[in-house]
Parts: structure tokens; sequence; C-alpha cells
């Protein structure tokens, strides 16, 4: 209740504060405005800001004062785009601006009057051809938007990055570094938190954890990407990149012996130009192919029921189609609108075959996304900013296995039969509007907003009804194959240690559909008293529904100081602290879950130790299983169910190292509170259920089901120290990145279960995403001869993996109950690793071990990308500025350098290798102690090697034509 106080007393004195400020300057929505600057004087003066397209400030732009085509006088902008023009004598004058990487902007009329400030701010369009490598493109200073963290990326050092959507988004979760709210970076395309990557040709710019607690945003800026895409042109431009890959260029994979070929292409053609003096439009199509191998590495058994290994490459074909049409024009002279829609379809045929998952387990896949955005900006004046955005995006998304017997899952050894997931078709309409304000008065600067979303999701699964047999380990099915081969009853095969563990199966109407809204608001003012210091404190307020929690509040305080370097100048450092709450949502596809299979619309059972087999019972289980004791299963939302909130308190330095050259530390301490979980909140009391007895067991409620209820009791605790640099000179760009941190937590999200379901406590530990140490290199060099190198270079140390006796030692029908710690060698249960011994049976006074006990193989990728352009044809005018004079230092005599010549077409041809040093990455090793593969890895990284995963090394060549 306090809380919620004084947070409502804020936002009442910031609305006072806003409303008595616009009321108390009704001219800025009428266009530029004089104010008085000195009643004095003479002279008058020309102030204003520069933005670009979308707002954002540009610091460094020039701004020429002109008449009669003379210029008068001129300034250049600061790090927070304003700029002054004083001492102009009276009278009307034409301003000039330019800035690297934009369009030249003519302002005619701007008269002065003699002791007044003449308001007049711009908006630069992009310039498509001139954009620049940039790690970050802001001066150093207090603001919050220009932290020595945060990454700019656009004209070569985005070149640079790989033009694959698959590759591409692992770039860019790595560049940004661990999420300290766990989980992988959380992306926004032009503002959208919904929707896919757009392709590379169609990104304008990058930006990395920046502005980290800004209060727009739902999650915090550390780890968020935030990507733009270009605009349409005033002038005819297009190109077409062209990509392609075969099994010959590229390393073998290590799993396998006999790999079949495969290749992928890639064609991503773009085109943009004028509709008329206002507006403009831009196309893109984008087309995938590709033929990839799916690599299983399991253990079967042969024609003679032996345990042997199985190795096997299994072809899957998947294929992309995207276009992209975008209109933008000016809608009079404070309005500039963005209409696009987009529309991308993927098909993959054999698609979910890999490591354990023999080529039975095999679906199709077709999914299809369209989306419709509006983005409208608004520019009123000098200081007033809103934009209003909606988006509309259809997801349809299709999948049929190929095989519908049921499921055989066999603990570390592999999984076959049919595919569980069953037949799926999911219609999502997701809707997201948005309004923002940025209100600039004087030192203070204000921002308001708000966000609604809403999402239907219509879906028809028939995910289990064709049951699943889950036996422990491969002895065990071994055993039982053998039984069943000699004639032998259940009862037999069970005391010889055969029988599958459990067998689940879902009943019911497959359809079912549910909606879920969320909205957000925020307001925040940025306060700079002096050159030196700034603060931002901000609050935003979240509620949601299908959740009993209504109103969720997160204050955001962040502040800046600046050492100051002595007269003329830059600051020696800035020290910048911040804190921060930030929610999690709960997501449809729970609220999907928990409808359907809610004991009504489904019901999912599950029989402990069958004492049938999928050789007896064939494709109709259910048969079967109604002549056993089964348990009902269901999900349900906990009533007081509740959104997750990460509290985030960091300080941090960013310091210059001469012009061309910084370096930013931070520390970060997070605490996850409410964290999401699922608990079988109906499991056998603690010491009541005998393994060998499926039908012990008291059950709190007193009924024989199993209710799978998400929960909001989980907490996680991390810590990181992020060191960040970057040098930036004429023909080289580099930034580098380390992060060392620890993360503890006892759960793994909301999809993940404890191992007692009575005491969370045990499962408190290494969190699975918990790796010590990362580090990134990236990095862009102009070579002699125009060629362009870019490595890059990737490494995490170790991750965690959990051991696991792969039986269910409680009851509570999940297979992730740990082993102990071994008092006893002599027992038969015992196993002897090199991360210790372990019991699989623990008796009473053995110790259970931590969770994520294991530890896996580092992680290191080192790309290269190679690459030489070549210009032909007319010459092409320039609008930049002119090249600069020669250097304060040159030599006596010293020429400018000459600029060269730009021509119309440009043809580059180039080389990029994942992994070129051919590290073999592997997959995190198989945890299940009864496995024959325990502690081995069984595939390679996923992340690591290239996106397809079908080899070690892969090369792909490219040829880049634009105009």
């Amino acid at each position: 209740m306090r809380r919620s106080r004084s947070v409502f007393c804020c936002c009442a004195l910031w609305l006072v504060a806003l409303a008595s400020f616009v009321s108390g300057h009704p001219a800025y929505a009428q266009g530029p405005m004089a104010t008085t600057d000195n009643p004095g004087s003479t002279t008058g003066s020309i102030t204003g800001t520069i933005v670009d397209p979308t707002g954002a400030l540009i610091p460094g732009a020039t701004i020429n004062a002109e008449q009669s085509g003379n210029v008068v006088a001129s300034a250049t902008t600061d790090s927070e785009g304003h700029y002054t023009i004083p001492a102009l004598t009276p009278g009307c004058y034409t301003l000039d601006a330019t800035a690297v990487g934009f369009q030249e902007m003519h302002a005619d009329s701007v008269c002065v009057a003699a002791g007044a400030a003449q308001r007049k701010s711009l908006t630069l369009p992009i310039e498509v051809q001139k954009q620049q490598a940039v790690v970050n493109d802001s001066e150093l200073d207090t603001n919050p938007a220009n932290n020595g963290s945060a990454i700019v990326l656009k004209g070569a050092a985005l070149d640079a990055l790989s033009s694959d959507p698959t590759e591409l988004q692992q770039e860019l979760t790595a560049m940004a570094g661990p999420n300290p709210q766990g989980g992988n970076a959380q992306f926004y395309v032009d503002g959208f938190s919904s929707g896919k990557l757009p392709p590379k040709s169609s990104i304008r710019e990058i930006r990395i954890n920046q502005n980290p607690y800004f209060s727009q945003y739902d999650q915090m800026g550390w780890g968020r990407v935030d990507i733009f895409t270009k605009p349409g042109s005033e002038k005819l431009t297009g190109g077409l990149y062209i990509q392609g890959n075969d099994s010959s260029f590229n390393t073998s994979n290590p799993f396998i012996a006999d790999q079949p070929p495969y290749y992928s292409y890639m064609l991503d053609g773009n085109v943009s130009g004028p509709v008329n003096k206002w507006s403009a439009y831009r196309g893109e199509v984008f087309h995938q192919h590709a033929v990839n191998d799916s690599v299983v590495d399991a253990v079967v058994l042969d024609s003679n029921l032996n345990q042997v290994a199985y190795r096997l490459a299994a072809i899957s074909p998947t294929n992309t189609l995207s276009f992209n049409p975008e209109y933008d024009f000016q809608a009079g002279k404070v309005q500039t609108i963005k209409l696009r829609y987009g529309y991308n379809r993927t098909t993959a045929t054999n698609s979910g075959v890999s490591q354990f998952a023999l080529p039975s387990q095999a679906i199709d896949t077709e999914n299809t996304e369209q989306s419709l955005e509006f983005i409208d900006t608004q520019i009123y004046g000098t200081h007033v900013i809103n934009q209003t955005n909606f988006q509309y995006v259809r997801d349809r998304n299709n999948q049929t296995p190929t095989n519908n017997t049921p499921t055989i899952t066999v603990q570390g050894g592999f999984t076959g039969g049919g595919n569980n997931t069953g037949i799926n078709r999911d219609n999502q309409d997701h809707y997201e509007f948005q309004d923002y304000l940025d209100v600039e008065h004087g030192k203070h600067e204000f921002y308001a907003g708000f966000r609604l979303r809403d999402v239907r999701d219509a879906n028809v699964s028939t995910a289990n009804f064709n049951g699943n047999y889950t036996f422990a380990s491969i002895a065990a099915y071994q055993i039982t194959e053998q039984g069943l081969a000699a004639g032998k009853s259940a009862a037999e095969i069970r005391a010889e240690g055969g029988g599958a563990s459990l067998f689940s199966q879902t009943v019911g109407a497959p359809g079912i559909a549910v909606n879920l809204f969320d909205a957000g608001v925020y307001l925040e003012e940025s306060w700079k008293p002096t050159k030196d210091f700034s603060m931002n404190l901000g609050v935003r307020y979240e509620t949601q529904t299908d959740i009993s929690d209504h109103a969720d509040f997160a204050p955001r305080l962040q502040f800046g100081w600046s050492i100051p370097g002595g007269k003329n100048k830059p600051p020696r450092a800035v020290i910048r602290a911040g804190y921060g709450m930030f929610y999690t949502r709960f997501a449809s596809t729970n609220v999907l879950q928990a409808r359907r299979q809610n004991g009504v619309e489904q019901v999912g059972y599950s029989v402990t130790d069958p004492d049938f087999f999928p050789e007896t019972c064939g494709t109709t289980p259910a048969i079967c299983s109604s002549a056993s004791a089964s348990s009902p299963t269901i999900f349900s939302i906990n009533p007081y169910l509740r959104a997750p909130y990460t509290s985030i308190v960091d300080l941090g330095i960013d310091k210059p190292l001469g012009k061309h050259a910084g370096i930013s530390a931070n520390f970060l301490d997070i605490q996850g509170t409410h964290d999401f979980l699922t608990r079988n909140i109906n499991a056998p009391l603690p010491g009541t259920y005998n393994p060998d007895d499926p039908t012990s067991g008291v059950r709190p409620l007193g009924t024989n089901e199993n209710i799978y209820q998400y929960e909001s009791e989980g907490a996680s605790e991390r810590k990181i120290f992020f060191l960040n640099g970057h040098v930036q000179v004429k023909k080289v760009m580099l930034f580098a990145a380390y992060a060392l941190g620890k993360a503890e937590a006892n759960t793994a999200g909301i999809s993940s279960f404890p191992s007692n379901s009575y005491d969370l406590h045990v499962d408190y530990g290494r969190a699975s995403d918990d790796v010590r140490q990362r580090a990134f290199l990236f990095s862009n060099l102009t070579l002699p001869g125009k060629v362009s190198l870019s490595p890059m270079l990737i490494y995490s140390s170790s991750a965690p993996f959990n051991i696991t006796t792969g039986t269910d030692l409680n009851g509570d029908t999940e297979f992730n109950d740990r082993p102990a710690f071994a008092t006893d060698l002599t027992r038969s249960s015992v196993y002897k690793t090199k991360w210790g011994n372990f019991d699989a049976d623990p008796i009473a006074g053995q110790k259970i071990i931590p969770i994520n006990y294991g530890k896996g193989p580092d992680q290191l990728e080192a790309d290269l990308r190679l690459s030489r352009g070549f210009q032909f044809g007319p010459k092409v005018k320039s609008d930049g500025p002119p090249p600069p004079p020669p250097a304060k230092d040159a030599k006596p005599g010293a020429k400018p350098v000459k600029p060269e010549i730009e021509r119309k077409y440009k043809l580059s041809f180039g080389a990029r290798a994942s992994n070129f040093v051919n590290k073999v990455n592997l997959a995190p090793p198989v945890g299940v102690l009864d496995s024959p593969l325990f502690g081995t890895s069984t595939a390679l990284n996923s992340g690591f090697g290239g996106s397809s995963g079908s080899a070690n090394r892969t090369v792909v060549l490219f040829t880049d034509f634009n105009f």
C-alpha cells in the first residue's frame, strides 16, 4: 500500500507539471515560436533540434544559416541533438542541415527578430547510400540513451553481419549479452513486440542495450535489441543479394560418417523510390531454400534386441518466402506516416528429427504470418513529438506428424514411435496499439504513453492423443522387448526390471479458443540541471486479463554524472546508476493449456508402471489403459497467481580513451520474485510413496489425480559484471565485450516442474542458463585494395546440465529426480562418474546432489566475412558536405583528401565462414545416469557452427548488387 501511494503521488505531480506546461505553451502545436532572448540586444538567434524520421535525436549535425546563397553562420548539434546559432542580424534566413548518413534538409524563411530566439527543428530523411559504420554514435555525456555499453549498428557494421535470419538473430543475441531477466534477448522491430525478424536488407539501424531503464519498455535495456527498418527513399534505389552454400564447402558433422549432400540458397531483392514530392515506396522480396541434414545419435535395439549405437542423417528441406511492401508519406507539415505490409511463409518437411528423436518422429509444418503496420509520427514545433503505432499480426501455423502410433520415450536412449505433439492447427491474431509523447521544456523533458495488446488464440491439437510410454532406461526397454519375445507375462517382465515406468494419454475435444489482453501506461521525466548531471525518473503501470493480479507498478530511476575534464575538454568519465522493476506477462499459450486440459474439455490420464505394452495394445492404448488404474491429469491456474517481477540495481562508469576509443564497466544485481513454474499440487505427500508400489502414496486432496498448476512461487538471483570497449578510427571499427556472472534459481521457467512438489528450496541452485563467462568481439576493417574484412568471435564458458536418475521416485509423474551423493559404494544403484559417485536410489541420510550439478563443454565460434566492392556507371552527385580541410597537425602543404567518386551501380562479391577455426562446439551432455551415453554430448550446439547444425564449419558465397 505504501508503494502504491508513493507511485500515485509521483504520477500526480508529473501530470500536473505536464498539464501546466502544455497549457502555458499553446503555440507549440502551431509551429516555430520566437521567445524573448535578450530584450536589450540588437541581434537574435535560431535554436532547435535535429531528429531522424523515427524521432531519434541526431548529434553532430551541421546547420548553416544562409542569406542570398552565402553562409552567414553555422552551428553543430550537441549530444542531445540541440543547436543554437547566436548573434544573427534581424532578418530572414535559409537553414541548411546536414549529417552523415542523412539527406540534406532545407528550411526557408526562418525570420529572426532583435532580442529574440527563433525556434526551428528539422527532420532529416535517411540517406541509405551514405550510412556509416558505428559502435556508439553519441559523444560521451550523461544522457541515459548514450550509455557506454550501447551498440549502434548501421552501414558497413550492419553489412558485416550474416544475412541468414537465423544466424543474424544468434549474432545479435550474442552482442546483447546475458539477459538479466533470464532467457534470450528481447527483440523489438520498429517498436513492436510481435512479428518476425525482418530480412537484413530492410534494416536501417540496430540499437542494442540502449537506455536500459526507459519506462516506455516493459523489458529492461540490458539484453534488448531495437531494430529500425528503412523508409522509402527520395531517389530510385534498389538491390539484389544472392547467397549460396553447398555441403562441399563445409566440414563434415563429427557425429555421422555417411552424410548425404545438402545445400542452401537465398535471394533478397528490394527497390525504393519516390511516388511524388510528399511520398515514397519501398518493396522487398526474400526467398530461402535449404536442404539440411538432421543428425540422430541415439542408442536403440537391433533385430536381435541388443543395444547398439544408432546414427543417421535425415534430409530436412525448408522453404521461406516473404515480401514486404511499404508506403511512406508526409501528411501536412507535422505528420509522417508509414504503412507496411508483411507476408512470410515457411514450410518444413521431415523436421523434428534430431539427436534422440528417430525418423519416425518427423513432422511437416507450414507457418504463415501476415502483418499490417501503421506508424504516424507528428512533430509539433521544436518541443513536442508524438508517435502513434498500430500493428496487426495474423499467424496461421499447421503441423502434421508422419506417424500416429504411440510414442516411446526411453530416458537417455531414444524417442521413437509417433510424435506426441500430434496434429496442431494454431490460429493467432495479435493486435498492438501504442502512443508515445515526448515534450521538452527547458532543462526538463517529459515522456508519456501507453501500449495495448490483445491476442486471440484458436487452437486444434491432438497432442498426446496417441499415448506415450516412458521407460526409465534403455536396459528397462531391452528387458521388456526380450520378455515379450520370450512370451513372458507382464508380472515376470516387471520382476526382471522391465516395463514402462509411465503411460500417459490425453482424450477429449481437440479445439479451444482463448483471448488475452494486457495494457501498459508509463510516465517519465528527464531532468538535466547542468551539463554534468542528468536524472530520469519514471513509473510504468501494467495489467492483464486471465490472472488475478491487475495492478503492477514498475518504478524506474537512472542518473548520470560526468567528471569534468577541464576547460574545453571532454569529461574524464561518466558515472551512471539505475534501478528498475520489470514484469513478465502470463502468456496466452498457458491460458490455452489450462482451459483445454481442465478435466472437461480434455483430460490427461497417466498410469504408473503399466502392465500393458506397445506391442500388446497397438495403436489403441486407451483400450488397455481403461482396464488399469489411471490418474487423470488436469491443468489449472493458481487463483493467486501474479506477474513475476525483476528488481535490478546497477552501477557503471563510462571512460573515454583518447578521441577514438572508450570503455564501459557495469555491475548489476538482479532479484527475481514470484517467478513462474508448474507444480503438481496433488502429488503424493513426502514419505508416503513407494516407487515399487505405484498404488501407494497419500494425496493431499484425497483424489487420485494429478493437478498441474501454474504458479508464481519461484525465485532467482543474478549478479553480472559487464565490461565493454570500442575503438573507431577511419578504417577500423572494433567492439569487444566481456561478462562475468552468476545465476541461481529454483525454476527454469513456467514449463519446468520442481523435483519435490512440497519443497522448492531443494531446487534452489545454479540456474540452467548460468554461464559464468562470456566474451564477444566484432570488428570491421578496410584493407588495402578496398577489401572489407569483418571478424567476429563469440565465447561462452561451460553451461551446467542437470543429472537425473531417469525415474520417478516420489510419484509426481515427473522424471526429474536427482540422485544422492553415494555413501555406500557397494550398492548396485551407485554410479561412478567424473562428477562424483552418485546413488540413483537414495536412502535415509544421503544428500541429494544440487540441481544442474554437471558441467558441460565451453563454446567458441569465430566467424569471418571477406568482401570486395566495385563501382561503375555514371557519376552520382553528392549531396553531402564538402571534404574537411587538412588537419591542424598535417604536414605543410598537405592537400585535402579527395573524396571517392560515387558511381550509380555498386557490385560486391564475398564469402562468409561460420566457425572458420573448425572448433567442435558440443551440445549439453546426456544427464540420465542409467544411459549408456551419460556424460557425453551427442550433437552439435545449435547456436554455434552455423544455423543448420549439419556441419561444424560452413562457408557461404554471396554477391550484392545495388543502384
